[in-house]
């Protein structure tokens, strides 16, 4: 937990576009907020679903360990997809990775279909894409794009795989129309000892894809960041983030787990797995940023191990996937009975919800408030609903402000409609007000928001969906 912000820098106003954001996030910096008395920077509370595991090895095919998972949530068709890893050896000791599919309606009951690509067992009947040697690769993992902007079809879906050619190990670009067939690059795109989940996602903020990939940073595992305009060329790999003094100094950051949030302006997630190599622990941690390069890391564990007897009692690999199932934000992970590096034990993929989606909020356990800097709206229609956890018996109210924080006649705290409940557009009203357009066309207002046992994450100004 985190002291809120102050002595902040002088206020400029924080202009706010058209975009379709769901929301401006307040995170754990000064970046919209000036000032705040009695709230503390929190992560938010994540809760797995107790229908978990929703995906098992289960079938004759899907022999060994499985292991790196990319779940992928196809908004444009409405469904989701998943690429799993099943390690296995063969009689003469060689270890092999073979890449399987699945895909779900609703994100929780999943299928494995028979695609037709791979013999076992004198059959095809199975969601095997494809095998490679893992003696051979390292350690393989798999991690898969849509890429909507595409205008070649046969390369709609991407993948970032691990090879191994004459420059030694090194992540490699692959193309697919369905997701299911894939062609490779013939050599490695960006050679580095970078085997683990490394995952990569178009970037609209930096304005390139960014990938980001295992370093290591005085024999620590580190996450490491690259671009590149076209996945076949990329930047130099430049470490980013790494265990520190606060950290146990056997810590590492095992997987980067990072993705941009969507519909969030400047808001980056990082829900790591962290190791220990003494105690072979391995759960998620959270982090956050604004620019994808600087970390402000939660040290406490997100994504808990489960009880002794639990399915995910050993240990915890992260899947750094945006998804919303049922209109709640999911984070999904790999989970083991047996500590990390173990190949016995059960294994299965779960699934953990946030509500209402913010990761990073302002909670005052009592009473306190949080005000803005100036926010300069460009729609003049707006209003401003937050995104907000409010315990029963709490409440969060709010005034609006000039730039001078005078409140504005009609919009005093008392003025102010309670807000209660959970939610991510929870209104913002003031009685006997109809609109803002008056207050927003004569300049930057401030938002001063009065909690009472709740935590606010963020807030939107959009139109109405009346109007």
């Amino acid at each position: 937990m985190l002291a809120a912000c102050a002595n902040p820098p002088p206020d400029k106003a924080v202009y706010l576009g058209p975009e379709r954001y769901r929301a401006d996030l307040f995170l754990h910096d000064d970046l919209l907020v000036a000032r705040s008395e009695g709230v503390a920077v929190t992560p938010a509370t994540i809760r797995k679903h107790p229908g978990n595991p929703v995906l098992v090895h289960d079938k004759p095919w899907e022999k060994g360990m499985l292991n790196y998972t990319c779940v992928l949530h196809d908004v444009d068709e409405g469904v989701y997809k998943m690429w799993y890893q099943m390690v296995t050896a063969s009689t003469d000791g060689t270890r092999y990775s073979a890449c399987h599919y699945a895909v779900s309606q609703d994100g929780v009951h999943w299928e494995k279909p028979a695609v037709g690509l791979v013999e076992h067992d004198g059959s095809t009947e199975n969601n095997i894409l494809f095998v490679e040697s893992e003696n051979v690769n390292g350690t393989p993992s798999y991690w898969v794009i849509k890429d909507y902007a595409e205008p070649d079809p046969a390369r709609r879906y991407k993948m970032m795989r691990h090879s191994w050619d004459f420059q030694g190990r090194a992540a490699q670009l692959g193309w697919s129309a369905d997701g299911v067939r894939w062609t490779f690059s013939e050599f490695g795109n960006l050679p580095g000892s970078i085997d683990s989940q490394n995952v990569f996602f178009w970037d609209r903020q930096a304005g390139r894809y960014v990938g980001y990939f295992r370093s290591h940073v005085g024999g620590l595992r580190s996450v490491a960041r690259a671009t590149s305009p076209d996945l076949f060329h990329w930047s130099r790999l430049t470490t980013i983030h790494s265990p520190d003094e606060n950290d146990p100094p056997t810590w590492h950051l095992y997987t980067p787990g990072i993705w941009k949030l969507s519909l969030a302006r400047q808001s980056y997630v990082m829900v790591s797995t962290g190791f220990d190599e003494k105690s072979h622990e391995a759960y998620g941690q959270l982090g956050v940023s604004r620019d994808g390069i600087g970390w402000h890391r939660f040290r406490e564990p997100f994504l808990s191990l489960g009880g002794e007897n639990d399915w995910d009692g050993g240990a915890i690999y992260t899947i750094a996937s945006e998804t919303t199932i049922d209109g709640r934000t999911a984070v999904f992970y790999h989970g083991s009975n047996t500590p990390a590096h173990s190949r016995e034990g059960r294994r299965g993929i779960g699934i953990a919800f946030l509500d209402p989606g913010g990761f990073v909020g302002r909670t005052a356990a009592q009473e306190g408030y949080l005000i803005t800097h100036p926010l300069r709206i460009a729609d003049d229609r707006s209003r401003f609903y937050l995104l907000a956890d409010v315990a029963p018996g709490g409440l969060i109210a709010a005034e609006l402000l000039t730039t001078d924080e005078v409140v504005l006649d009609g919009f005093s705290r008392h003025d102010s409609n309670a807000i209660e409940g959970q939610g991510d557009a929870l209104a913002i009203r003031w009685r006997g007000e109809a609109n803002l357009k008056q207050q927003l066309r004569e300049g930057p207002v401030r938002l001063k928001l009065y909690l009472e046992n709740a935590t606010v994450y963020g807030f939107r100004a959009r139109r109405p969906r009346t109007d």
